[in-house]
């Protein structure tokens, strides 16, 4: 080989190397210009729906966008880019940044984008990590229950209270009755001497679903997301053995917005009577915190439950109702539990729902959270749920059991069935409003 043949051979090979990178290049462009002809029809997208709520004659009330059109076209095209570059995406404001999400979302779902769950992620992870590093939040709360509001099982925070205060007047429209509050996402004045974050409160009433910037541009998110479970990041959290009750602590907010959202639509009676039965269902598979006092021997167990023998004797704390009603007080969590008068020292013992039961034959019920959701269970009510609940778990071990079916077990499971219809027929003929009244303090 002559040494032009070997510097021939080179040039062929650099050039064949341009000319395949040039026609990836034009491959390229060729198919990013079908991609935006095949999206030429759609417009850049608009803030969605705060809900699917439908009130009438305010559907077509519109609010001034919070990303002029101009902005738009600047941000717009970034959606068909490759490589999403990390740096460009910080120079973006939250709802510039938030309306380059919907846009690839709305774009994506019409035809496909390259790369479009490594870009999404980009969008995603920077939205996150400005909740995450947000010193202050500004958080819509109910009215209703005094708690961080949940409409269709999503709380809202704000990066910006004006916006935050936008979505309240939207909220408004439908007849709630919301509050913004500030909130510090970091709380150094826990009264239960723990440095719980705000998000880190969400996990105690059991909101792990999140909405941000509601009413604009927005973001779904999951609580732990952003923050672990206390236990799973505070080793002394961990070590806690008092109830939390997440479950509960939702479903009773839940029940309770939902009871006082002063509105009629159709199947209301059905929606409450689920999140009432749902409520009433994680009441009695639940653990309480109980302030009591005892004078002689007793046993702490490693969960917290305390075992008395005959010589221990027991005081409980008791609630009085204007009416003479007395209701014993039982608490979710120990953020419930701090929120009790500290005039009196009272122990903190942990109970079964099935252990309270024994605890109020002498009175009218309990009432859960007396300083927070105020749920009061009169006694006869809470005989009915256990004897519903009992029979259900009856029914259900033996569906469980793998027994072959026969006309004997048919019979059999009928009449637990029927048993089990029967008390929660009477269980819900005592529902009604009066049960669930504001408790008279």
């Amino acid at each position: 080989m002559g040494i032009f043949d070997l510097f021939g051979g080179k040039n062929k090979a650099a050039e064949a190397e341009a000319a395949a990178e040039k026609a990836a290049l034009e491959k390229k462009e060729k198919e990013r210009k079908e991609l935006i002809k095949a999206h030429e029809d759609l417009t850049w997208p608009t803030a969605p729906r705060l809900n699917p709520v439908n009130v009438k004659d305010v559907e077509g009330a519109s609010f001034e966008d919070t990303v002029s059109d101009e902005k738009k076209d600047e941000i717009g095209p970034m959606i068909y880019e490759e490589d999403l570059s990390p740096e460009s995406l910080k120079t973006l404001s939250n709802q510039e940044l938030l309306f380059l999400l919907t846009a690839q979302e709305v774009y994506h779902k019409a035809s496909p984008l390259p790369e479009f769950e490594k870009n999404h992620r980009k969008v995603y992870n920077e939205l996150l990590n400005r909740v995450r590093d947000s010193k202050i939040l500004y958080v819509l709360y109910d009215g209703a229950t005094g708690y961080p509001f949940i409409d269709h099982g999503f709380g809202n925070v704000y990066f910006e209270k004006e916006l935050a205060e936008r979505g309240a007047q939207l909220f408004s429209k439908q007849f709630r009755k919301l509050l913004v509050r500030e909130i510090k996402v970091e709380n150094e004045n826990d009264p239960t001497g723990q440095k719980r974050g705000f998000f880190d409160y969400l996990y105690y009433i059991g909101i792990e679903n999140l909405f941000v910037d509601n009413g604009a541009y927005r973001a779904r998110f999951k609580r732990n997301e952003i923050v672990a479970a206390p236990g799973d990041w505070n080793a002394e959290a961990s070590k806690d053995n008092a109830p939390v009750n997440p479950g509960l602590s939702f479903a009773m907010l839940d029940f309770l917005g939902e009871l006082r959202w002063p509105v009629n639509y159709e199947k209301r009676a059905e929606v409450l009577k689920a999140k009432e039965m749902r409520m009433l269902s994680l009441v009695r598979s639940s653990q309480f915190i109980v302030p009591m006092q005892h004078e002689g021997p007793v046993e702490v167990l490693e969960d917290g439950k305390m075992k008395f023998n005959k010589d221990t004797k027991i005081r409980f704390l008791v609630m009085k109702t204007p009416d003479d009603k007395q209701y014993l007080p039982i608490f979710t969590d120990m953020i419930e539990f701090s929120k009790k008068p500290q005039d009196e020292v009272w122990n903190a013992a942990v109970f079964t729902y099935q252990d309270i039961l024994k605890f109020v034959a002498d009175k009218d019920g309990i009432r859960i959270n007396p300083h927070g959701q105020q749920i009061i269970i009169p006694k006869d009510k809470m005989m009915l749920l256990e004897m519903a609940g009992h029979q259900a778990d009856v029914m259900n071990k033996k569906k469980g059991a793998g027994r072959p079916v026969s006309a004997a077990n048919q019979s059999e499971e009928a009449m637990v069935k029927k048993a089990l219809d029967q008390a929660m027929t009477r269980l819900n003929e005592k529902r009604n409003e009066e049960e669930f009244e504001e408790p008279k303090e």
